[in-house]
């Protein structure tokens, strides 16, 4: 493949972009991780990695840069051709950006407040919410900067409320539709 496919994967915490984004990645694609773009920021600036930290570092970064700032710091990442899973889209400017360098599809994979919740308490990392209360405050800041409109102009949604091998399933076959659309 002598040119660039982007499936960009985006949806509120805890959802399974993650899951998702490996599973491509397993499809033979390189993974790429917009919140390691922002962890890292975080450890520049000298602050711990916490939730409100990096949530503060990801605002500032689009306030000063605009709403595409971490995509457009990710394309030093990005290899010249081939396929390409970006994980944590946040908004459409940030696919504008993707767009700008690749063909690019939006993929947003939905699962119920409740099941997030759960899924990110149990994978204890250091910047998932501990109460109720801290995942409501992450989801608004997800949604105020834009991933509500990602969600919505996603070119499909897979609904993550079975199991993980029912969701994967689900991708793989969409990942492999596109991949022959791309090739004609």
């Amino acid at each position: 493949m002598g040119k660039k496919f982007i499936l960009c994967v985006t949806g509120l915490p805890g959802s399974g972009k993650t899951t998702v984004a490996h599973e491509v990645e397993k499809m033979g694609f390189y993974y790429l991780n917009l919140g390691d773009i922002v962890r890292e920021e975080t450890k520049l600036r000298g602050y711990e990695l916490t939730d409100a930290n990096c949530g503060l570092v990801m605002l500032d970064l689009r306030k000063k840069y605009g709403p595409q700032a971490v995509a457009q710091l990710s394309l030093k990442n990005l290899p010249q051709e081939g396929l390409v899973v970006v994980d944590g889209v946040r908004s459409i400017h940030e696919v504008q950006v993707f767009k700008t360098v690749g063909k690019t599809k939006l993929l947003a994979i939905h699962a119920s407040p409740a099941r997030r919740f759960e899924m990110l308490a149990s994978r204890k990392r250091s910047d998932a919410p501990l109460t109720r209360e801290e995942f409501d405050v992450r989801d608004k800041r997800e949604l105020d900067v834009g991933v509500g409109n990602a969600i919505a102009l996603a070119d499909e949604i897979v609904v993550n409320h079975s199991t993980i091998e029912s969701l994967i399933k689900n991708v793989r076959r969409l990942v492999i539709k596109w991949l022959k659309e791309v090739d004609s």
